[in-house]
C-alpha cells in the first residue's frame, strides 16, 4: 500500500491507540482508500514482538483492536458523515494463528447500511496473512455521533485540535 494514511490525511497527530501513528505504545496499523474499490479501505498491520499471546503468536486481542479501528474508519470515510464512530457490538472469528513478525493485511466494508447517514451500521473487516490465508474476520456494530451529542455523551469539553480541524472543514 502506497500513499498518505487517513490518519496523516485527516487526523494529523492522531493517538489512537490503533491506528495513531502519535501513540508510541499503540499498534500503528495504517488505513488507506482501496484504489480499486471505493466501497472498501485497506490497512497493514504489523505487529511487533510485545503483542505476543501465545510465544511466536499475536495475541487475539492486537488483531481485533486492528479491525476494530478498520471498522470505525469505514463509517467516516465509506459513509463519508462527519461523526466520531463508535463501536456498539462485534462478533470476532479466529481462523489460524497470526505468527509474529508476519504483516498482517486488513480490509473493511460496509455490510448492512440505510439510508440514514445517522444510523448503525455493520462492517465486516478481515485480517490476512501473505498468503491471502484468512486469519480472523469480525463483524462490527458502529453508530455515528456528531460532535456535540459526543462530548455531551462522554463529558469531554472539546474535541482535540486535529479533530475540531476534521469537522469544521479545514482538516
Amino acid at each position: 500500500m502506497t500513499g498518505p494514511s487517513l490518519s496523516d490525511e485527516l487526523l494529523p497527530g492522531n493517538d489512537c491507540f490503533g491506528c495513531g501513528p502519535a501513540n508510541p505504545h499503540g499498534l500503528h496499523i495504517t488505513v488507506r482508500r482501496d484504489p480499486a474499490n471505493p466501497d472498501c479501505i485497506l490497512g497493514e498491520f504489523h505487529p511487533q514482538p510485545h503483542m505476543t499471546g501465545f510465544p511466536g503468536i499475536t495475541h487475539g486481542g492486537a488483531i481485533y483492536t486492528a479491525l476494530d479501528c478498520m471498522a470505525s474508519w469505514s463509517g467516516m470515510v465509506l459513509r463519508n458523515t462527519k461523526a466520531i464512530w463508535i463501536l456498539r457490538s462485534a462478533t470476532m472469528k479466529y481462523h489460524r494463528p497470526a505468527f509474529q513478525g508476519r504483516t498482517l493485511a486488513l480490509s473493511a466494508t460496509v455490510h448492512v447500511e440505510s439510508d440514514d447517514l445517522w444510523t448503525a451500521i455493520e462492517v465486516r473487516a478481515e485480517a490476512r496473512d501473505a498468503g491471502n490465508i484468512l486469519l480472523a474476520e469480525g463483524a462490527f456494530k458502529v453508530i455515528p455521533l456528531p460532535p456535540e451529542k459526543f462530548k455531551a455523551m462522554t463529558g469531554i469539553p472539546e474535541l482535540p485540535g486535529n479533530w475540531e480541524k476534521l469537522f469544521s472543514g479545514e482538516g
